[in-house]
């Protein structure tokens, strides 16, 4: 994003930061204040950060990045902040310095890594009814693509540069895809991106929901982020180079615990293993696209490592955090990856095959914790703080879910017996 210390015309600045949920929050403070906030921070109540339970209350403090303070709309600014404790040490459960800190433990792969995100994304009316009945690449006209016209405007004039849009697979569904972007600037532009498009759709009288799997026999939302270092990881040709196999064999090796950062929500698991394009197994291809990573040719800039389990519910500080983890393993220990795996999941035949049976991605959000508790690569590279709250937070959320008693368990049960 682009750099903006013009502040004529400012006369408000919202400090953003985001909790271990992914959650975004802001303080708005006067635009005279700015400066005092950059210099000596910027007091708020901190138990925000632990989630949605306030335990306690919390003297913390906001220090605006002044390199991410770009213009929002009339007379407001925004910047991205990291979080210090009471004590003036950063705070070690703040999701944005934990991506900090991963890049610089990753030396030259943290530094020269860029990424490209699709998000996707439904636009529901008043009733929660999709705004649209398009389809695929349908040229739809109306509210929804208004409001997504006017969203990339908006982002634009930020300063994030968005190589393209379109309708996706489901009524009411769009798709984003920004350019690409270092790994701390690429998380910070997807909050941005979408509070903006939140904040459009509201102002049009409609909802933008970034769930995963918000309709049932409709396509869930991604978020696949196609991957690039400096020195390469795919050949023009689309063979991968041979960083580009450890790159890879490091992710695939560590993907079940990557879901509980990809996909982190009980809801997460409706889009998963859900159809031919929903990642279920953990395999690489270049054409499947049902494949948990895949090497995608025809992107602007060259081939990608495009890596397809997370959603739009995932704290993006945390899911690029763990793919820079898993990928750096891979490359400083050589893991070489299995060959590619082109057959889909749900027609593989391991008696008709030499291929081994792929292994599966966590079925549920307990499954895809225990995986990242049981992964002790993971679990070094992150403040126990951290994942403390992660863990203990979505786990609450799994069990009130399985306490949850649903129209489909009444239909199919209620006479049973």
């Amino acid at each position: 994003m682009s750099v903006d210390l013009d502040l004529s015309g400012i006369k408000w600045v919202r400090l953003t930061f985001v909790d271990v949920f992914g959650t975004s929050h802001a303080v708005s403070i006067p635009a005279t204040r700015l400066a005092a906030a950059v210099e000596k921070g910027e007091p708020f109540d901190g138990s925000s950060l632990e989630g949605r339970a306030r335990l306690a209350e919390t003297d913390m403090r906001l220090f605006p990045d002044i390199d991410t303070l770009v213009r929002l709309e009339a007379g407001v600014a925004t910047a991205a902040c990291i979080v210090l404790d009471k004590d003036g040490s950063p705070w070690r459960g703040d999701p944005r310095m934990a991506l900090a800190s991963v890049i610089e433990r990753t030396g030259e792969l943290g530094r020269t890594y860029t990424a490209a995100p699709e998000l996707e994304f439904y636009l529901v009316d008043a009733e929660g009814l999709p705004v649209d009945a398009g389809g695929y690449f349908e040229d739809t006209t109306g509210a929804g693509a208004m409001v997504v016209r006017d969203a990339v405007d908006r982002l634009v004039a930020c300063g994030v540069e968005v190589e393209s849009t379109h309708h996706e697979a489901g009524p009411g569904q769009y798709e984003i895809d920004l350019a690409p972007l270092a790994a701390l600037k690429l998380a910070d532009a997807l909050v941005l991106t979408k509070h903006i498009v939140r904040d459009t759709a509201a102002a049009a009288g409609l909802r933008a929901t970034f769930m995963p799997r918000p309709f049932a026999g409709e396509a869930g939302s991604g978020l696949h982020i196609h991957q690039r270092t400096r020195s390469g990881l795919v050949e023009d040709s689309g063979e991968l180079t041979e960083e580009g196999r450890f790159f890879l064999g490091g992710q695939l090796a560590h993907s079940r615990a990557l879901s509980a950062f990809a996909a982190p929500t009980v809801n997460s698991y409706k889009r998963l293993h859900s159809g031919p394009e929903a990642p279920s197994a953990i395999v690489w291809a270049f054409v499947n696209r049902g494949a948990l990573i895949r090497l995608s040719p025809n992107v602007a800039g060259g081939p990608t490592i495009e890596f397809r389990g997370a959603d739009p519910s995932a704290n993006p500080y945390l899911v690029l955090s763990g793919l820079l983890i898993a990928a750096a393993q891979g490359v400083g220990e050589s893991i070489e990856p299995p060959s590619a795996f082109e057959e889909e999941i749900g027609t593989f035949d391991p008696a008709a095959t030499d291929s081994a049976r792929a292994e599966l991605l966590p079925r549920d959000l307990d499954e895809a914790l225990d995986s990242l508790l049981q992964d002790d690569v993971m679990v070094d590279a992150f403040e126990p703080q951290l994942l403390q709250l992660l863990v203990d937070g979505r786990r609450a959320e799994a069990a009130a879910y399985s306490e949850q008693v649903t129209p489909w368990e009444v239909e199919r049960y209620l006479d049973e017996a």
